[in-house]
């Protein structure tokens, strides 16, 4: 017969296999730190920028977008950053649209008929917070077409479109009609007028551009963001009233002008006054001062720190003397030189001269548009104009394209000239049988301490049936040196000497290279001298 057991003994026996048996409790999930959300999310901004790029966009660029959006659908607490990231950045309004009941389209165009609802009100502002910078730079010209232009009027009736916008860049359409004031805000610190389209065609642009005036929109702009710090001018037409427009931007930092063919005799008093202008970028037309009256500016250009221009050397030079000589410290000049080089010998020595008047420089790069046909017999002249840059002692980086004839005494001076030069660059074609040897690098190493790149021309080859000469005794300190590039176009005979050459003076170089053929070479010797120093180091530990 079976036998039970009683009530008490069966819980004892119950109890006893369940704590032998006992499944341990999970332990709680860890919540991510919504700064950790935000930061994979950011990872993706970029590609969900291109992916509304038609033209540039790839097959990963519109995947990263699509990841990003079922990322924020995942969980509530991925939502709001995935959403800030998917509308930070727009091209067009279109996305809107798709958001709004009240849109239809007619004749290919997305219009808004019927007045909007205010629950639709909401939806838009939901979004529209969101929206940091609208560019429409990207913009396709099918995109821009199928947008009815009252769309925007209807969506900045009672604020501005996206009210909490920082960066602006319109196309022409936008720029030149009563739609730019419903874009415009105090939040907006950067903006374009009008954006450079470079999937626009070329024709078509400059079409639309004639015989626009830009002035009253800039004159919009300046009222309704007067906190503008950077502001591109980009199309090639007027901005009349350009003075009393920019007086009103006093936060103004950065101010590119592009594409200008002309300027207005307000132009450069405009610009002149503003107090917090460091950051300037001029492209210069042929004769642009020669009928501007810039006499009565003095004190111009109060903050100026850097200053990027091109033109001709005449109209260079005279905006150089508007500028303040105590605040300038990076000038890149690109001048547009005559073919004929006696053409030039009336203009470039005044503006090479008045270089040495910027004593706090530490970046200057001169460069040409212009080839430029060049005999030995300008030789000397072309160090004149080279030589007020060596009074600058403040210089780190140099960048120097035009055509230089140098020798070893001339290395020497440029050595001495410059203790703190960081990045020396001169990449003219250089000839005349004074090239500098290879050795002449070693003034380099006994000057210039923080020198870390060179491009320089030395001469790497050595007479025939003549012994090269041995090698400069080795550089006692370890020299910051890691690049060297030499400009001319010669053949490497003898890699092993050269290489030699450039360990002794530099012994910390990593990177050799030039034009012509031998230099890989030059680089596997050097690699060879590493690896055998790297090894007796570790067998005298």
């Amino acid at each position: 017969m079976f036998k039970f057991g009683s009530s008490s003994s069966l819980g004892s026996k119950t109890n006893s296999s369940s704590s032998n048996l006992a499944i341990p409790k999970p332990e709680p999930v860890q919540a991510l730190d919504n700064h950790i959300i935000a930061l994979i999310c950011e990872e993706l901004q970029f590609d969900t920028y291109m992916a509304l790029d038609q033209q540039l966009r790839t097959e990963s660029h519109l995947a990263a977008r699509q990841g990003l959006l079922s990322f924020g659908l995942a969980s509530k607490a991925f939502l709001e950053p995935a959403l800030n990231v998917l509308w930070r950045t727009l091209s067009s309004v279109e996305p809107l649209l798709s958001v709004l009941p009240e849109t239809i389209t007619v004749e290919g165009k997305k219009m808004l008929v019927k007045q909007i609802a205010p629950k639709s009100w909401d939806r838009l502002r939901f979004y529209t917070s969101r929206v940091h910078t609208f560019d429409q730079r990207i913009l396709s010209e099918s995109e821009e077409s199928s947008i009815h232009i009252s769309v925007y009027a209807r969506l900045g009736q009672i604020y501005p479109i996206f009210p909490a916008l920082a960066e602006f860049h319109p196309t022409i359409s936008v720029s030149t009609s009563n739609s730019l004031m419903f874009f415009l805000s105090r939040t907006i610190t950067m903006a374009s007028l009008p954006a450079f389209l470079p999937h626009a065609q070329t024709s078509r642009a400059t079409e639309a551009e004639e015989e626009i005036d830009f002035g009253p929109s800039l004159s919009i702009m300046a009222w309704k963001s007067p906190g503008m710090q950077t502001l591109y001018l980009e199309s090639d037409t007027r901005y009349s009233g350009f003075a009393s427009s920019m007086a009103c931007f006093n936060d103004l930092k950065s101010l590119r002008v592009v594409r200008l063919s002309h300027y207005d005799p307000d132009f450069f008093n405009g610009i002149a006054s503003l107090q917090q202008l460091s950051y300037l970028n001029l492209s210069l037309p042929e004769n642009a001062l020669s009928s501007v009256d810039v006499s009565g500016i003095s004190g111009g250009f109060p903050s100026l720190d850097t200053l990027r221009v091109s033109g001709s050397p005449g109209d260079i030079h005279k905006l150089l003397k508007l500028v303040s000589t105590s605040t300038l410290n990076e000038l890149r000049l690109t001048c547009n030189l005559h073919s004929v080089w006696e053409e030039n010998r009336t203009g470039m020595p005044d503006l090479t001269r008045s270089l040495d008047r910027f004593s706090s420089l530490t970046i200057v790069e001169i460069s040409s548009i212009s080839e430029i046909d060049l005999n030995l017999f300008d030789a000397q002249f072309l160090w004149l104009l080279f030589s007020p840059i060596l009074r600058l002692p403040l210089l780190r980086k140099l960048v120097y394209e035009l055509p230089l004839f140098l020798t070893d005494q001339r290395t020497s001076e440029m050595a001495a000239a410059w203790p703190h030069i960081e990045t020396l660059s001169l990449t003219s074609e250089t000839w005349g049988e004074g090239i500098p040897p290879v050795e002449s690098l070693r003034h380099f190493a006994e000057h210039c301490p923080e020198l870390t790149s060179l491009e320089f021309p030395v001469r790497v080859n050595f007479v025939v049936d003549i012994r090269p000469p041995s090698p400069p005794p080795p550089t006692m300190v370890m020299h910051s040196l890691r690049s060297f590039r030499c400009i001319l176009y010669d053949e490497v005979k003898s890699p092993a000497i050269v290489a030699l050459h450039l360990y002794q003076i530099f012994p910390g170089i990593k990177w050799a290279d030039g034009p012509g053929s031998g230099w890989s070479e030059v680089q596997s010797t050097l690699n060879a001298f590493h690896f055998l120093s790297r090894q007796n180091r570790q067998l005298l530990e």
